[in-house]
């Protein structure tokens, strides 16, 4: 394997197929004559959920095998065939391993429902990070695009109307996180504390990181984080432990925050350096194959996928309810905190919060018009 960009779609290719396979074996009628063999064990549980949330697990015990099998292969070198290939072998391993996983009882996939709740509430966090980084990127592309067409003409327009844009994207995200917020209090008066403590955490956040003070402060990053910590309360909310059964769909909602979140450490190099802890360098400019950053990414996919089984197989229980809870908090204090306040965070070296918020910029503008 040769392309940097390859890998990393390669390993989304993975999570999107299991998805597929989960969502389309829902479809399955029933076993048949086929009864207590496997899967089909469901057939005799009381558990209405049953087949759902195997299908959930067996996929995700697919996807694991193969994400194992290429950090291995990278580890032992040996991944070094072409392109099509790579990509043939994995679809096909893929849908192979189907079956035997579903022939396999189901007490052998308990210990994946204990393990997921901790695994998928570490990528929660990893998937604050995610969103940081995405939000400090467009930040820094638009003013930076501003800036530019400051440069190249006389009038400040453009300038103001790039910035225009980020606060009304940034406010959008607020306003309707508050929307979120209040709807959620009055539907689900269980998570009320949760919610509100989300709101209070992010505003003052929100609030320090448009100040002078917090120098690497961002409004449209504390904005993306604001609305990221709502989410975590619907997500809190879906799996509240009810006086009265009712299944719990799973949402597009739910599928849609993964699948940006991987779809932008795809196409980003930024977040793996982050979570590796290194500062840019000559091999970021570069397309080719880097195993280590292959490995890392293979974690973090490992990572995604008791994520994304917690969306297709949401289970209700005081435990999960807490720990999921928990993450609302993780995030915000770890993450969003750190960012604003930190000034080697990500990397980035400032943020927006009205024109004359940097003179640093506004010098050089002025000394390019006059040049």
């Amino acid at each position: 394997m040769q392309s940097l960009q390859f890998s990393h779609w390669l390993l989304v290719l993975v999570q999107a197929l299991r998805v597929a396979w989960a969502l389309l074996l829902r479809l399955v009628p029933g076993c048949g004559r086929v009864r207590g063999v496997g899967i089909c064990e469901c057939e005799d549980s009381l558990n209405e959920d049953c087949w759902r949330d195997q299908l959930a697990f067996r996929t995700e015990a697919s996807s694991l095998l193969i994400y194992i099998a290429l950090a291995g292969l990278t580890c032992a070198d040996r991944l070094k065939q072409r392109h099509s290939v790579i990509l043939v072998s994995v679809i096909a391993l893929e849908s192979f391993l189907m079956l035997p996983m579903l022939l396999l009882p189901i007490v052998m996939f308990q210990f994946l429902d204990v393990f997921s709740m901790f695994a998928a509430a570490l990528y929660r966090v990893m998937q604050a990070v995610l969103f940081m980084d995405g939000a400090y990127q467009l930040n820094d592309r638009i003013y930076a695009s501003a800036v530019q067409a400051r440069r190249r003409s006389i009038s400040s327009e453009a300038f103001h109307g790039r910035l225009a844009l980020m606060v009304s994207v940034s406010l959008a995200l607020v306003i309707g996180a508050l929307i979120a917020a209040i709807y959620l209090c009055m539907a689900v008066p269980e998570v009320t504390i949760c919610v509100v403590s989300a709101v209070v955490g992010s505003s003052l956040l929100l609030l320090v990181s448009i100040t002078s003070w917090c120098e690497h402060g961002s409004l449209m990053t504390s904005s993306v984080m604001f609305a990221y910590n709502i989410y975590l309360c619907y997500q809190v909310a879906s799996i509240r432990p009810r006086a009265e059964e009712e299944e719990i769909p799973t949402t597009m909602l739910g599928l849609l925050v993964p699948t940006l979140s991987l779809a932008y450490f795809a196409i980003s190099k930024s977040p793996a350096r982050h979570l590796a802890g290194r500062k840019q360098n000559s091999s970021d400019t570069t397309d080719d194959f880097d195993p280590n950053d292959f490995l890392l990414r293979c974690f973090v996919h490992f990572l995604a996928d008791f994520y994304v089984t917690s969306v297709l197989a949401p289970r209700v229980s005081w435990l999960r309810f807490n720990i999921r809870a928990a993450t609302v908090f993780v995030p915000r204090s770890s993450g969003n905190g750190w960012c604003s306040s930190s000034p080697f965070a990500l990397g980035r070296s400032r943020a927006f919060w009205g024109e004359a918020y940097d003179s640093h910029w506004r010098k050089m503008a002025h000394r390019s018009r006059r040049s």
